[in-house]
């Protein structure tokens, strides 16, 4: 039977201990597909947490650091009453009632930017937030980038919080690129 030394064994130990660090923040780096519904899926740049909504659907958010962010959702609005039908009947007009919610449901944040745009294919409205004097923790401070889109009655809504002072949509460039329609 061979002994092992200590100093043999603590480089062991060692080399253990440094693959398991590593293998972690491999782990927490992961890029992770998530689906938001049947037709759309986003790439997260780690393994995002899921919230339950209270109208039904799902949240998903991944916080990359403390003052970094990442979130999305896809929510049906038909148990709401809002088919396919009256999104289509109702046009651009429904991206003013969302928006005019926008800043009670997010703790007083400021719309900066608002435009309706294609994205993806998809009649789209495009937000910039100022969280400056938000009230929700989530927000509060930072600044939020995001695209929100129907496709029949599911709203998504995909979004990219920062605290850097100079944020901008750039940053999230991978996050929104990752995203994928089905037709």
């Amino acid at each position: 039977m061979k002994l092992i030394s200590a100093q043999s064994l603590m480089q062991k130990i060692l080399l253990l201990l440094m693959l398991v660090f590593f293998l972690q923040g491999s782990l927490q780096a992961q890029l992770t597909p998530q689906p938001l519904s049947e037709k759309v899926k986003v790439i997260f740049p780690g393994i995002p947490e899921e919230k339950k909504l209270p109208a039904g659907g799902s949240m998903y958010m991944y916080a990359k650091d403390t003052g970094t962010g990442y979130m999305a959702m896809g929510l049906d609005l038909t148990a709401m009453g809002i088919s396919s039908e009256i999104v289509t009947a109702l046009g651009d007009v429904i991206w003013e009632q969302l928006k005019a919610g926008i800043p009670a449901q997010m703790g007083g944040v400021t719309i900066a930017k608002d435009q309706i745009i294609q994205f993806k294919g998809q009649n789209c409205l495009y937000l910039e937030l100022d969280g400056t004097r938000s009230e929700n923790e989530q927000f509060k401070g930072k600044k939020a980038f995001g695209y929100l889109f129907f496709l029949g009655s599911v709203l998504h809504q995909v979004m990219y919080l920062s605290a850097a002072p100079n944020a901008s949509a750039d940053d999230a460039a991978p996050f929104f690129n990752s995203i994928e329609i089905a037709r």
